[in-house]
């Protein structure tokens, strides 16, 4: 029943990613394909605490990410998460608050949630992690928000007796409202490494390509992140 339930919502997560592709695909014109790419070179700094209290798992997570020479946002993250299926799968939520620097160079005050489900399925010598989140964006002094709907897949490597943990995956992000409602806002391709300190504590050190489709012109980033995760 688990495995079951597990490959209904897996193919669900990627009919939505292959449905959201399609779509974008067909909409770009001929003008869009040969537009150029601006590229920018970014870090992501991020420390988060969980604790697990029964069948909830609370978490606090802090970050700080730069664009070229620039601060782009400082982040804080509240999450509360409960096991529906131990390992295979979870329910979501978390609470944002974002000062974030726009696309003209101003900062702004930000609020955002996301609600969705996520999960496991260990093999050897990998494990699939995948999610699905609904996200809703707040702009201070806006009423409107900003909603997308993101999916990621993720491989992590399951290498007996190390404590190291390479990953590989992706997070697919499809605008819900707006004009550009129906399209691909972004996609990032994560390629990393996770170092297991002790049971309590990991560092985790990753490569993000980033290409957001939305931006006038496209972009394609690179970012390099550090995170530091303490398990209480």
């Amino acid at each position: 029943m688990k495995k079951n339930l597990f490959i209904t919502l897996f193919l669900f997560t990627i009919a939505l990613c292959s449905s959201a592709n399609t779509v974008a695909n067909t909409s770009e014109s001929a003008e869009t394909a040969t537009e150029a790419f601006d590229t920018h070179i970014g870090t992501m700094w991020d420390l988060s605490i969980g604790k697990k209290l029964g069948i909830v798992r609370l978490s606090l997570q802090q970050s700080v990410f730069t664009i070229d020479t620039s601060m782009e946002r400082a982040m804080t993250i509240v999450g509360v998460d409960t096991e529906i299926i131990p390992t295979y799968l979870k329910v979501t939520a978390l609470g944002f608050y974002l000062y974030h620097r726009g696309d003209a160079g101003n900062y702004r005050h930000l609020l955002r949630y996301h609600a969705g489900l996520n999960g496991a399925v260990p093999f050897k010598p990998l494990n699939l992690t995948w999610g699905a989140r609904y996200e809703s964006t707040y702009i201070a002094g806006n009423s409107t928000p900003t909603n997308k709907l993101r999916t990621r897949i993720r491989l992590v490597g399951n290498i007996p007796n190390s404590k190291f943990a390479p990953f590989i995956g992706s997070e697919h992000f499809l605008q819900l409202n707006g004009t550009s409602a129906g399209h691909t806002e972004r996609i990032w391709i994560d390629l990393g490494l996770t170092y297991k300190i002790d049971k309590n504590n990991a560092v985790e050190l990753l490569i993000r390509e980033e290409n957001r489709q939305l931006a006038t012109p496209q972009q394609w980033n690179t970012n390099i992140g550090f995170a530091y995760k303490v398990n209480l």
